[in-house]
Parts: C-alpha cells; structure tokens; sequence
C-alpha cells in the first residue's frame, strides 16, 4: 500500500512538473507573439493568455521573470506594448500582481528616463505612459482598499475618505497627481496622431490608441473619487485654503470632457466601450447640496464576439487543463456511431439555420444593450439616491459641527440664563422632521428601486424571448411594408402629377378672367370719357360683367375644391414655380394685345368722324372676350369633372391599400406558421444547442451584474437603517442640548449686535484719521503757496489744467462715495479712497496752481493765487464737516467745485496768452536755437578729441585699437552734423529772404508758425543728440556706460538730422542750391552714423571675444542638463526681450501723446502745416536732458505727414 501511495504522489508530482513547464512554455510563447516591434495592437488571443496566466498561478512571477529579458531598451514601440500589458495585468490581473510589480517599479521608471531623454517617435509617450504605470502601482500599493481597477465599492470609499482629515488632504493629492498622468499620456498620444495625420482605422493608429481605452476606464472612478474627495475636505476646511485644489480639478475637468469628446468620435472607441455624457461644468464644491446634483459617469465595456475566442479557449484549456476545463466533455467520444448518421439531416438543418441564429444573435447582442442601458439609468438613480444620503449625512455633520460650537460657547456663557425662545425650538423641530421626512423618503426610493429591478429582470427574460421569436416575423413585414409603400408612392406622386396639372389650368384661366377684368376696367374709364358716342357699348359691358360675376363664383366653389387638396399640394410647389414661366409668357402676349386695344382707343379721341366704325370694333372685341369667356367656363367644368374623377380614383387606390393588409395580415398568419415549424425544429435538434452558449454566457454575465447590484441595494437598506438610527439618536441629543442652546444664541445675538456698533464706530475712527491726514496735506499746499522757496517753481498752464480736471472728477467721485456712507455706514472703504484722492490732487493743484502764478501777469497772478487760497479754505472746512458726526450730513463739497472751476477757466486764459507771446517770441529762437546746436556740436568735437586723447595715455593694445576706431568714427559723425547744421541755416536765411518779401523777418516767422516750431523743434534735438553722443562715447572708453548706447545714439542723431532736413526742405524750392548740399551733408551724415554703428559692433566683437566650450570632461546626462539649463536661459531672455519691446512701444506711445496736439484742433494754411513741439521756458539742467515737450500751439492742417517715423523723438503730424 505503501509503495503504490509513493507512486501514485510520483506521478501527480509529475504531472504538476510537466503541467507547470507547459505554463511556463505557453506564457513565453505568449509574451514574445503579444509583445513585438510591430507596429499594431496587442493581440487579444495572447494578451488574454498571459491575463488568464496570472489567474492560474495566483500572481505575475512567471510574466515579470520573462519580461525583464525583453529589449526594451533597444525599440520604443516595444516598450509602448510593454506598458499597456502591464497596465491590462494591473486592471484585470489577479490581485497578486499588483504585489509581484511593485518591485519593478524602478526599472519601469528607468526605462521611462531613457526614452524621455531621446527623441523618437514612441520615446515621448512610453515616458509619460511608464511615469503614470509608477504613479499607479505607488497609489494602490499605499491605498490597498483601492484595487488597481478602481471599481470599489461606494462603502469603501465613505471608509476611505472617513479618516483624519490631513491624510484626506494628502490623499486629494495623490489623486489629482494621478489624474494629471493620465491626462497628458492622452493628450500627446491624440496630438501625434493629429500632427501625423494617422488614422484610427489603421494598424498604426490602433497601436497608439488601444491603451487609451484602459485610460478611460481609469479616469471615469477617479473622477468620482476625486469629487467625494474635495467635498470631503470642503466640509471640514475653509475655502481659500483649497483654491489651488479647485484651480486644479477645473483643468482637469476641462481636460477629461475634451477627452471624452474626442474618444466619442472616433469610431475605434465606439466599438469596444459606451463613453457616458460627461456635465458641461463640474460641481460646485462651496454649495454642500451641489452633491445631490452630481452624477457619477460611469463607462460601460461592450461584451462583443471575438473571432479568436474559441481558440484562445482551446488553447488555455489543453494548456491548463487543472483550471479551466474546456475540454472536458467531447462529442464525438460520448455519442454512439450510429446516431452520427441521425444527426447528418439535423446538422445540415443547422448549417441551413446558422445565419438565422446570427440574426438573432445581434438581436439579443441589441436587446442586451437595451438592458443594459436599463440598467445604467437604476445605477444612476442609485446614485442619486447615494448623494441624497450623502447631503443628508454632510447636513448631519454640519449640524454636530454646529452643536460642539454651541457647546463651547456654554461654558463661557454659563452665567447668563435667558427665557427660552418657543420660535427656535420650533424651527429646531421642524428641522429635524424635514430630515426624517427626507430619510422616509430615501426608504421609500430604495423600496421603488428594488421593485423596479425585479420588473426588469422579469422584463429582461420575456423580451429576450420574444426578441428571438419575433426577429425573422419583423424582417420580412418590413420588406413587405417597404414594397407597399414604393407602390403607394408611386401611385400617390401620378395623382399628384394630375392634381398639379389641374392646378396649372385653374390657374391659367384665372390669369385670362383677371387679364380681361383688367382689360374691361382700363375700357370702361376710355368709355367715360366718349359716353356720348358709346351707349351702345355700356349695356354690353355690364352684360359681360354680369358673366364675369358668374364666372368669378364658379371660381370661388372651384377654390373650395382646391383647398381641400392644398395640404397633399404643398410639397409640389416647386415644380409649378417652373411651369409658371410659359404662363407668364403667355400674359405678355396678352398684354400686348390689351395695349394695342388702348392704341386703337386713343385713335378714336383723335379721329372723332371715325367713331361709329370704332365702336362696331370695340363691339367685336368685346364679343370675342365673350366668346372665350364661355370656352373658360366650359372648361372649368371640365376640371371639375376631371377632380372628381380623381377623387374615385382615391378611393379605388384606398380599397387596393385595404385588400393588401388583408394579404399582409395572411402573410403575417403563415409566417407565424413558420415560426411554429421553426421551433419545432430547434426543439428536435436540441442535442445541437452548443451553438447558443455564448448567449447565455451573456445572460449569466446579466444575472451576475443584477444579483451584485441587488447586493449593493441590500448594502444601501443596511446603511440607511444606521443612517436613520444615528438619526435618531442624534435628534434626542438635540433636544436634550436645545435648552442650553437658546441661551447662547441670545448671547450671541446680543455680541452680534455690539460687535456691529463697534465696528460702526471704527470706521467712523478710521475715516476720521483720513480726514485728519487730508487735512494735513491742504495745509501742507497752503503753506507752500506763501513760501519763498516756492516762488523758483514754474508750472505751464497745460499742466494746470490737467489737474483741475482731475480734481474735478475727484469731486465728483467723493460727493457720490459721501452719499453712499450715509446709505450705510458699516462700510467706509469708498469714502476713505475718495477722501485720500481728493486731497492730493486738491493740494497738486493748489501748489501748481501758485507755480503757474509766478509766470503769469500781475492782475493774473493774483486773482489766481487768491483762488488757491480759496480752494485750500473751502477744502479744510469740508473736511472739518467730515470730521465731527454732527456736520457729516451736511458736508458739501460744492465750494470746492466752484473754486476748482475759476482755477481751471484762469488756467485756460494763461495757456491762451501764452502762446500769443511765444509766437512774437519765434524769430529770436530760431536764430538762438540754431546758434546753441552749432555751439553744442563744436563742443562736442573738441570733448571727443580730449576723450581720445585720455584713452590714448590710459588705454593701450586691442582696447586703444577699438577705442580710437570708435572715437573716430564719432569725431566724423560730430563733423558732418556740424556741416548740416551749416548748410540748414545758410537754406534758412534764402527761404526767409525770398519767402518774406516786403515784410520783416518777425512776421515772416510769426506767419508760419508751425513750420518755425517745427524746425526750432529739430535743432534742439540734434544739439541734444550731440551731447548724448559725447556722454555716451566717454562712458563707453572708461568702462562706465555700453556699446549698446552708442549704437541708440547714433541711430537717434540720423532721426533728428533728417527731421532738420525735413524741415528746411518743406519751404525750400525744388532748385534751390543750397537744398541740394543740405541734403547732401544729410546723406553723409547717414553714412557716417553707419560708420559708428560698424565700428562699435566690430570693437564690441573683438572686445567680448570668447574661447569655445570644453565638451571633453562632459557625460551625456551633463550635456543634457547644460542643453535644459540653456534653454531655461535662452526662455527668460526672450522673455525679457518680448516686455522690453512692449516698454518701449509704450514709452514711445506715450512720448508722442506727450509731445503731440489734440485731434480736434484744426486749421486751414497755405503751406504744408508741420505740427512740432516746442520746449516750455523753464531753466536748462545742470545735465544734458532730453527736451521736455508741451502740445503745439496751433492746430495742424489737412494734409499728409513726412514726418511719421518712429525712431523719432517728436510726433510732427501733416494732415
């Protein structure tokens, strides 16, 4: 006995070996047909091998020992096909191997590094794909209640999330990192896809897109987790401390809706799973009852054929036949011989059959999806029904969270006892009877839900069954159908083809009566005027009326008639609007023929001896319109009689249509006797029912889903059941505690009240420090009206004018802000901004204000420094007003407007005296403007010579080298512009000699005013540019200043000399000599100032010089690092560029609304109006300054600019 136990365990030890060395061989030769090179999906026979592999030995030892000698390294789209299998063992995998891949994490995560760091074509998204493959196995190894599918349980994720609320905070994380892998892997899959144009028919496409669908089933739980998750933690922290959770999870959402928008539309996706409708916006965290609005998205697999399922069945089975036993029971072994030859018939019966129970295949494949869909809408109102109790259980939470407060509060207040409030207790207890009403309702739901579930199992097996009966009945009536209706059709389009060419005929006669009516009514107003000769013709015009009349009702019963047809008419309109221009033709031949009777009339008023003969014509004409009148009627009839004809003929079509049914129904009767043999047939080859396995493997699928979700129906009844007795217990609590609650809430209620006085009274102490510091700025203006040291400070009226303006508004803006303090006084913030504006630009303006007198005439000056002194005076009492509570009503800041006005209005006369006085002023600057640039460029050549001559001894070798170039080039720029200067006053002089004639100098200037400023204008900016040049040069030679500034110099010296020579061009003649060698030196000072930007460039190249880089001593990974960390730099100096250059812009724009002349100021000149700048009269600094520039003091004209160039340092305008 004992030696046949040891051999009996001999030999199942043995076939274990041999059993598992089979495994081992059929899991490699899966792994090496699934994961290939090729670039095509994995396919799903060997995919499915390994997953069932994994269920077979409790694990994924035996795929990672064969997956880490893959070459993964050495092809990315084999890489790519190795995440998506493991992510397949991760979802569908025993539960062992999520703990046999944690330790190869780090190998996943080196492969990902290795393919980010080069650039292929998989390499970007293998990285992505092996970063969330990470993401995943850490998330679920730390969290093992979650299974790497993430189909848990809704009571495991309310255990999940039922912790300390920091590790709910850390757990958010987690999820929105996990979610953001997941979005960027699809997001580049789908932008390759596009930028290479792949479709997702092809092999290519599939490749990239098959572990998307893994995607989608991911995403959809982790949205629900993540939105469970972030209400959690708006429950129980303040907002603000979760904007950036918020921020986040809105990109998120944008992302996943666009995710599911694109997968929705590719038809690859359709195929394999059902997206669900993702909601326009995502929840509203800040609203707890939000909750019960949100619907989980759920995505559903379909359960559809596959052609290589029995095989890989057969595989698996004769490869483990210890687990699956697929070929445990044969056919062909357990029936005898001689019943083969019974069966022959009976299969070829079947063969015969087979497309027949393919049709009802689909059929039930399609009435499974309908169930489906049935079953989806339960899941959903189980959902509701989830966030009902959940907003019920957020409401309970809220409610213990307010009693623990109140709780708090009593022992500070125990003190104090007040009456019980009836009301609260009330509002308490109805409170609470609306929560046990909504509990009853929620029993009430789940009672519905679990009826309505048996109704559609019940429903579910009699349509499956009637489905399969009713499909061939439904195919052929259809075909029948179809065929009546091409023949009812067909009859219906000729009768409407009849009834339209009745119509057409209706309507040409109706055309001819209105044609003849027309025609009798035109004849009837001629007759009028020959009634003395056509008496004759009335009695037979009304004769022809009265048949008309008749004729006309005979048309009203024939639109009675038609308008019974007019609805089966309607669509055949545009056939008639075709056939309509062969009528109108036809009234064109008649209208000629009606215009040539009126010719024949109009011959009758001029041929009055003629009468008699043109009425026996008339008479004629009259009879044959009578005559075909009679022909229209007859004809009528005639239609008449046609319709009615057609009307029979309806009839006869509509017993021809009643006679079919009658065949369709006898045809219905024989197919059910079809059936009926049909069924007697399947029920004799009932031995052959193996055929029909994969629908009720389909059907348990079905009962299996059903009995889980009348589990989770029985889990809800169990947690309502708790739900309703913490409920309960909880109100009892409540009303134990209300009494002791009632107390606190009047202290609280009293604090409230307190606290709203006291904050009442801050503001009122807050706006009264404002005051208290406006205050002290009027008096700060005031006094410096009376200082000496003021009486230096010059102000131009512009400038004046523009901060009474502001004031102005200012004003306005704290009388609304004062109003509205009044209105309600517990917010003073408006009125504080109001207050602390008003005073500064007051004070501005006050001190302006004087600044402005000091320049102004005598009875000027001092009428406006008495009204600054005004505006200080009404300024202070108003905020004295504002101070005390007794006059804060009625502060009002009108005086201060008043005031304000005068300084404005004072403002406006000084700007327009101003600019009478600098007109007569013009002459004497030209000639000194042009004398100082002369003198300006003659310094600045003997400063360049001294600053080459101290580079010369402090300098020495390549830098004295780049120094003289540089130094050279600007001595020459320095003397050409000294020679244009020369030859644009030497053109000066000829165009005011020859442009004055008798009149003086003076006048010549003041006549052309514009064109003076403009060149007064022009000289000042190029005795400017000089000396910046100079500044510029020496800075550069002394290390102290940049190349770069030079190069701007130059470059704004060639702007302004062309500006001067612009404007000496504009009154010079065309022949004029001393035009052309202004323009000459023009053209050589361009050359020169191109000289001086080469020279820098070249002197800045050999002085910034660099060695190349050392790569010897550098690894790839530092290279790399290098590479990143030169981009990150090239980034920020583009950056730095793109705001530099919008600066610039900007100052520019404002340079020119500060130096140009408002749009609205225009005037008529018999010159080309120049519109330049002039500089106001203030004294010059003691460094060289840009010039400062005020608006222009006459308008511009109508013509076009010459001037428009945006390096300029002017905006000159020609209109």
């Amino acid at each position: 006995m004992s030696k046949e136990k040891s051999e009996k365990k001999d030999k199942s030890e043995k076939a274990l070996a041999a059993e598992k060395e089979q495994f081992v061989k059929l899991q490699l030769q899966s792994i090496s047909k699934c994961i290939t090179s090729t670039e095509a999906p994995l396919k799903s026979k060997y995919s499915r091998n390994i997953l069932l592999g994994t269920h077979w030995e409790n694990g994924a030892v035996v795929f990672w020992s064969h997956a880490v000698s893959l070459p993964l390294a050495s092809n990315a789209i084999l890489s790519w096909k190795f995440c998506h299998m493991v992510h397949i063992l991760l979802r569908d995998g025993h539960p062992n191997t999520l703990r046999d891949s944690r330790g190869h994490v780090p190998n996943i995560r080196q492969m990902g590094t290795l393919w980010g760091s080069l650039h292929d074509r998989y390499g970007h998204i293998v990285a992505l794909y092996a970063k969330f493959l990470c993401l995943k196995i850490d998330f679920h190894c730390k969290h093992k209640v979650i299974p790497p599918n993430l189909e848990a349980p809704e009571e495991v994720l309310e255990r999940a999330i039922a912790v300390d609320i920091n590790e709910v905070f850390e757990t958010t994380g987690e999820v929105l990192d996990y979610m953001d892998a997941a979005l960027i892997l699809q997001e580049t899959v789908f932008g390759q896809l596009e930028s290479n144009n792949t479709s997702s028919t092809s092999a290519v496409g599939q490749c990239r897109l098959a572990p998307l669908v893994l995607l989608l089933q991911d995403c959809s739980p982790l949205y629900h987790f993540l939105v469970k998750l972030l209400f959690k933690l708006h429950s129980r922290i303040p907002m603000d401390a979760l904007l950036g959770h918020r921020e986040r999870f809105r990109n998120q959402f944008d992302s996943l809706s666009l995710f599911y928008e694109k997968a929705r539309s590719i038809e690859f996706f359709k195929t394999i799973i059902q997206i669900p409708d993702f909601p326009d916006s995502p929840p509203n965290f800040l609203r707890a009852a939000s909750l019960a609005d949100y619907v989980k998205p759920v995505v559903v697999h379909n359960q559809l054929p596959e052609d290589d399922d029995t095989e890989s069945q057969l595989d698996v089975g004769e490869g483990y036949p210890m687990f699956y036993n697929f070929n445990q029971y044969d056919p062909t072994k357990d029936v005898p011989i001689q019943r083969e030859k019974e069966v022959d018939p009976f299969r070829k019966e079947l063969e015969a059959m087979t497309p027949e129970v393919q049709m009802f295949k689909a059929e039930a494949q399609r009435a499974v999806l309908h169930l489906k869909d049935q079953v989806n809408k339960l899941e959903a109102e189980l959902e509701d029904q989830r966030t009902h109790k959940q907003m019920a259980m957020v409401e309970n939470e809220q409610l213990r969270m307010e009693m623990e407060a109140l709780r708090t509060q009593t022992a500070v207040a125990a003190s104090m006892q007040a009456s019980v409030d009836d009301g609260r207790v009330q509002t308490a207890q109805i409170h609470f009877t609306r929560l046990k009403e909504k509990h009853a309702e929620l029993v009430t739901r789940h009672a519905d839900l679990m009826r309505k579930n048996t109704d559609m199992m019940k429903q579910m097996v009699s349509t499956q069954q009637v489905q399969e009966e009713l499909v061939k009945a439904r195919q052929q009536m259809t075909e029948e159908l179809e065929q009546l209706k091409q023949e009812n059709s067909m009859k219906l389009e000729a009768q409407k083809a009849e009834i339209i060419q009745l119509r057409q005929e209706l309507q040409t006669g109706k055309a001819e009566i209105t044609n003849a009516h027309s025609a009798l009514q035109s004849k009837e107003r001629a007759g009028d005027q020959l009634s003395s000769v056509l008496v004759g013709l009335q009695a037979e015009k009304e004769a022809l009326m009265r048949s008309l009349k008749e004729q006309e009702a005979e048309l009203a019963n024939l639109r009675q008639v038609t308008q019974q047809n007019q609805t089966t008419l309607q669509q055949e309109r545009d056939k008639t609007q075709r056939e309509m221009s062969s009528l109108q033709s036809q009234l064109l031949e008649k209208e000629s023929r009606d215009q040539e009777q009126q010719m024949e009339l109009d011959k009758l008023k001029r041929e009055l001896e003629l009468k008699r003969a043109e009425a026996l014509s008339v008479q004629s004409a009259l009879q044959s319109k009578e005559a075909a009148g009679d022909q229209l009627s007859s004809v009528l009839v005639g239609l008449q009689r046609q319709l009615q004809e057609k009307l029979q003929q309806e009839q006869e079509q509509h017993l021809e249509i009643s006679q079919l049914k009658q065949e369709l129904e006898e045809k219905r009767a024989e197919l059910t006797s079809a059936q009926n043999t049909l069924h007697s047939r399947e029920t004799a080859g009932g031995q052959l029912s193996s055929v029909l396995v994969g629908l009720q493997a389909q059907k348990e699928t079905l009962m299996h889903s059903v009995k889980e979700q009348e589990a989770e129906l029985a889990s809800l009844r169990q947690g309502a059941h708790l739900h309703q007795i913490t409920l309960q217990q909880e109100r009892d609590k409540s009303q134990r505690e209300m009494i002791s609650l009632q107390t606190q809430l009047q202290a609280k209620l009293s604090r409230e009240s307190e606290l709203q006085e006291k904050l009442k009274e801050e503001q009122f102490c807050l706006l009264q420090c404002a005051v208290v510091e406006a205050e002290g700025i009027i008096l700060d203006a005031l006094a410096k009206v009376d200082d000496p040291m003021h009486l230096r400070c010059v102000c131009t009226p512009e400038y004046l004018i523009n901060r009474a303006e502001t004031t102005l508004v200012s004003i306005d803006k704290m009388k609304q802000s004062h109003a509205g303090y009044l209105r309600n006084q517990d917010d003073a913030s408006g009125l504080l901004r109001s207050v602390t504006q008003f005073s500064h630009l007051a004070a501005d303006t006050i001190v302006n204000g004087a600044a402005a007198s000091h320049s102004a005439p005598t009875d000027q000056a001092d009428r406006l420094t008495d009204n600054c002194r005004d505006c200080a005076t009404h300024c202070l009492q108003f905020l004295k007003e504002l101070k005390l509570k007794a006059t804060l009503q009625r502060a009002d800041p009108s005086a201060i407007r008043y005031t304000v006005q005068r300084i404005l209005n004072q403002a406006t006369d000084l700007r327009r005296n101003d600019a009478d006085v600098q007109k007569a002023e013009l002459a004497d600057m030209v000639d000194k403007e042009m004398t100082a640039t002369s003198t300006a460029i003659e310094d600045a050549v003997l400063r360049m010579e001294e600053i080459l001559n101290q580079a010369r001894r402090d300098t020495s070798g390549l830098k004295l080298e780049v120094n003289q170039s540089i130094l050279g080039s600007c001595s020459d720029l320095m003397k050409a512009i000294h020679m244009l200067v020369t030859a644009a006053t030497d053109l000066q002089k000829d165009i005011v000699e020859s442009g004055r004639g008798a009149g003086s100098v003076k006048d010549f200037y003041a006549k052309n005013s514009c064109w003076t400023e403009g060149l007064i204008s022009a000289s000042k900016t190029v005795g400017w540019g000089a000396t910046q040049m100079v500044d510029s040069a020496d800075k550069v030679v002394t290390d102290r200043g940049k190349y770069e500034e030079l190069i701007v110099c130059s470059h704004e010296i060639a702007a302004s000399t062309a500006q001067l020579v612009a404007a000496s061009k504009v009154k010079a003649d065309r022949g004029n000599k001393k035009l052309n060698t202004l323009l000459q030196a023009s053209r050589h000072v361009n050359d020169m100032a191109a000289v001086v930007v080469t020279s820098t460039k070249a002197g800045q190249m050999q002085i910034e010089n660099k060695d190349p880089m050392d790569f010897s001593g550098m690894s790839l990974i530092k290279l790399k690092t290098e590479e990143m960390e030169t981009q990150v730099k090239v980034l920020e100096l583009e950056n730095q560029l793109s705001n530099e250059r919008q600066r610039l812009g900007e100052l520019r724009k404002k340079h020119y609304d500060l130096a140009g002349v408002p749009l609205d100021q225009t005037v008529d000149r018999d010159f080309d109006g120049l519109v330049s700048v002039l500089t106001p009269v203030m004294p010059e600094p003691p460094l060289p300054e840009p010039p400062k520039l005020e608006p222009a003091k006459n308008p511009p004209s109508k013509k076009s600019s010459i001037f428009q160039k945006s390096g300029s340092l002017l905006k000159n305008k020609f209109r």
